[in-house]
C-alpha cells in the first residue's frame, strides 16, 4: 500500500503564534490550558449538500494532497463517501467524510481547514457522525490513523476512543519499502486503528 494515499493534513497552524507548519516541521510540545483558542461564530454542522459538496472535496484535497484513504486495507474514494461539513462565514471550514458498515460508521478523513484549526471544528465533526451512528443504529464509530500522526492520536483519545489494533508494517507495501516521513519526521509504517463505543 502507498502511504501516499493516507490522509494527514499537509498545513497545520501554530498554536503560540498562529502561522502556518508544515507537516514534517510540526512539533509536539507540552503546553496547558492557556493555549490560544479561536473563538467560533455560530456553527452549522449538516450533512453535504450537492451543492458544497465540491467545496469540501477542494478541502480535502488542499490538506491531504488527494482525495483517495488507504485506511482498513483498502483504497476508499473521498467522493463516494457521505460528507458531513462545518459551515462557517458561508464558506466550508470542515468535513468528514464517512461511511456506514453493517456494525458500525467509520470515519474515512477528517480535514479542517487550517484557518480554523483549534477552535473546536473537529470536534463538533466528530459529535455530529456519532450521533448520525446512533440513528443509523451502529454502536460503534471506527477511525484508522498513522503511526506518526501524534496530532489525531491525540484528538481522539481525547474523545473517548480506544486503540483497538496496531497493523504493524500496514503502509508499507513490502519489508523493503523505505517508510514515508511524517508528523516531525517520524517515519510512518503502522495503521493504528481506533474505536468509540456508543
Amino acid at each position: 500500500m502507498s502511504s501516499a494515499l493516507h490522509a494527514k493534513p499537509v498545513v497545520l497552524r501554530c498554536s503560540r503564534c498562529g502561522r502556518f507548519v508544515d507537516w514534517e516541521d510540526a512539533r509536539l510540545q507540552v503546553v496547558d490550558a492557556c493555549r490560544p483558542r479561536l473563538d467560533l461564530p455560530p456553527v452549522l454542522v449538516r450533512e453535504s449538500s450537492e451543492a458544497d459538496r465540491v467545496g469540501a472535496l477542494d478541502l480535502f484535497q488542499r490538506d491531504f494532497g488527494h482525495t483517495n484513504v488507504i485506511a482498513f486495507g483498502e483504497v476508499m474514494l473521498l467522493d463516494r463517501a457521505g460528507l458531513l461539513v462545518v459551515e462557517l462565514k458561508d464558506e466550508i471550514a470542515g468535513a468528514l467524510a464517512h461511511r456506514l458498515l453493517p456494525e458500525a460508521l467509520q470515519i474515512v478523513a477528517l480535514a479542517t481547514d487550517p484557518m480554523w484549526q483549534r477552535s473546536g471544528v473537529g470536534g463538533y465533526l466528530v459529535a455530529e457522525a456519532e450521533l448520525l451512528a446512533r440513528r443509523k443504529n451502529r454502536h460503534r464509530v471506527v477511525v484508522a490513523t498513522t503511526n506518526d500522526n501524534l496530532p489525531a492520536l491525540y484528538f481522539y483519545q481525547r474523545r473517548g476512543y480506544r486503540i483497538t489494533e496496531v497493523v504493524p508494517g500496514g503502509l508499507l507495501r513490502d519489508a523493503s519499502e523505505t517508510p514515508t516521513s511524517g508528523f516531525g519526521g517520524i517515519p510512518m509504517r503502522d495503521e493504528v486503528r481506533l474505536e468509540r463505543r456508543l
